[in-house]
């Protein structure tokens, strides 16, 4: 079950994949909260894991969630690999590359589960930096690690988070 957002949230993708053979992959993918999800689900998040909603998948079009399972498939894709079967074989050809995503709001739980099992997935990226803003859309302060609130589980961003540039930013590795 997915519910509207409270709020639109923006996620921006900015990657450079480097292969064996062939050009880098490289390009910016933008998605917004709330609207229809027609891509590719290769990573899924995890549902809520506990209150009233638990077990739910209240985070299915989340853009964080959309814009890396955008780039998993663009690789796929540039690899010719139609069947994920032959995935762990075919990635011996990623050799490098970094992704940078910027989140309005700071990634759910959902979406950190998303974001290590890629990473896990891509072993061979050179970097993965998080940034999200510090202030929401009123110019309130966030926190780094800022509560769901509601019904929702957790927390937005990354506890260990450090402030850069006047938002929130955490190097994945």
């Amino acid at each position: 079950m997915t519910t509207a957002a409270a709020y639109e949230n923006q996620a921006i993708l900015t990657y450079r994949i480097s292969f064996t053979a062939g050009p880098d992959l490289v390009g910016t993918i933008k998605r917004t909260s709330g609207s229809t999800v027609v891509e590719s689900t290769y990573y899924h998040g995890l549902p809520e894991p506990k209150g009233r909603l638990a077990g739910e998948y209240r985070h299915d079009s989340d853009p964080e969630k959309r814009t890396v399972n955008i780039l998993a498939n663009a690789i796929l894709e540039r690899l010719g690999c139609d069947d994920e079967r032959y995935l762990a074989e075919i990635l011996a050809q990623v050799t490098g590359g970094s992704i940078d995503l910027y989140s309005d709001k700071g990634p759910c739980h959902s979406c950190r589960a998303i974001l290590k099992q890629f990473l896990q997935d891509y072993p061979m990226l050179a970097s993965c930096v998080v940034t999200y803003r510090k202030t929401d859309g009123r110019g309130r302060p966030l926190l780094a690690l800022e509560p769901a609130g509601g019904d929702l589980h957790g927390s937005y961003g990354y506890e260990d988070a450090v402030e850069f540039n006047g938002n929130w930013r955490k190097v994945l590795r």
